[in-house]
């Protein structure tokens, strides 16, 4: 059975269920946080609030934003948090009170929205990010605004699908005909909140059907990791013959919301999800190597390294066997941060996100951040 010790959690995601999060106990840990947060703030932050991802033509997302409001909240910076919010309303709020997910350049050097579909994984994270700011820091207003975001979630990106409701990646595949899936959306601990604050509608349901389909949609895969993306045809779960069908990008997600809701509430129907980051244990033990993404046949995609996936994967392998986790850390994360303020190349946006979220739960449970030490 999973033992419920922390190591490295990631993802934004993970902070959620720690409401109130500040940065304390160790004090070299606190600065090594404060100097990458305040790396990332000047790097990828607009002065007026929008976050742009450097390697992908300055475009920011819906996402993007609710990573910077939960970093916010973990730092205490409210002004952060407000001026991110403020931005994200003013540009990317659609008339249903979700958030279009794509803005940047368009072909005629214009700044605006590029895709006005929702993405209902930043939806669910800004809604549950406005809960954390009011119960942080006593504001109403935060709560209001997260009641409508809540409320139009269940009212536009669910759909009944067999005999379960299921969140959807957006509003337009929820009337499409061809129902696609991405499991990583699926946040059973939010859900669970959200049942808390609205009293018209069963989010208990989205708790089910997000198991339910997610070991339909593993054992679909040779590894019996999660895909990026599924779909259902016929009362069937079809995976693609395509990239998203693999463990990668997308599906590490699916590990640390899983977490989140077992650390939370002990749902023993995580632990069959959890059990899965066997394979990396495996692999490690036999040739001291952790690639983290796999094809559905189960053969390896390919062999990058990325930081914010191998964070995620050690938190989750460090509830059953601390000391291979640390060695994975100590080999393959810690050599990868640099001068205190990041990790791995300085524009990698998205696996910033996940391994500053990762190094703040190490940091807290085994004293991290010696590399700082060492310099001085």
């Amino acid at each position: 059975m999973l033992k419920t010790k922390l190591l490295i959690l990631s993802i934004i995601l993970i902070l959620l269920f720690l409401f109130a999060f500040k940065v304390d106990g160790n004090e070299e840990n606190g600065v090594c946080l404060k100097d990458s947060y305040d790396f990332y703030k000047q790097n990828f932050m607009s002065e007026d609030g929008r976050i742009m991802d450097r390697d992908k033509n300055n475009i920011t997302t819906s996402e993007g934003q609710s990573y910077m409001m939960l970093r916010a909240l973990i730092m205490d910076d409210r002004p952060t948090f407000d001026l991110v919010y403020q931005w994200t309303k003013n540009n990317l709020q659609r008339h249903d009170r979700l958030f279009a997910w794509l803005w940047g350049k368009n072909k005629g050097g214009e700044y605006k929205i590029l895709d006005d579909n929702s993405a209902s994984d930043a939806d669910v994270d800004i809604a549950f990010a406005l809960i954390l700011a009011h119960k942080q820091w006593h504001n109403y207003k935060y709560f209001e605004d997260a009641v409508c975001i809540i409320n139009s979630i269940w009212t536009n990106e669910v759909k009944q699908i067999d005999n379960h409701l299921v969140l959807m990646p957006g509003v337009k595949q929820v009337s499409a005909e061809k129902i696609e899936i991405n499991p990583s959306y699926f946040s059973p601990y939010a859900f669970r909140l959200f049942q808390k604050y609205d009293e018209l509608h069963d989010w208990n349901l989205l708790v089910e059907s997000s198991y339910f389909y997610l070991n339909e949609a593993m054992a679909k895969t040779k590894t019996h990791l999660p895909p990026n993306w599924f779909l259902i045809e016929n009362k069937q779960i079809v995976l693609e013959n395509s990239e998203r069908s693999d463990f990668s990008y997308d599906a590490i997600r699916v590990f640390a919301r899983v977490y989140l809701d077992f650390i939370k509430t002990h749902d023993s129907r995580a632990l069959p999800v959890l059990k899965k980051s066997q394979i990396f244990v495996e692999q490690w033990e036999k040739s001291k190597t952790f690639y983290v993404n796999y094809q559905a046949n189960g053969n390896l995609r390919d062999k990058h390294l990325p930081i914010g996936s191998m964070s995620v994967l050690i938190a989750v392998i460090a509830t059953y066997d601390h000391k291979i986790a640390n060695e994975i850390y100590k080999s393959e994360i810690e050599p990868h941060f640099q001068d205190e303020t990041y990790w791995a190349s300085k524009n990698d946006y998205y696996g910033k996100n996940l391994a500053w979220f990762s190094y703040y739960f190490y940091s807290k449970n085994l004293n991290g951040c010696n590399k700082r030490d060492n310099t001085k």
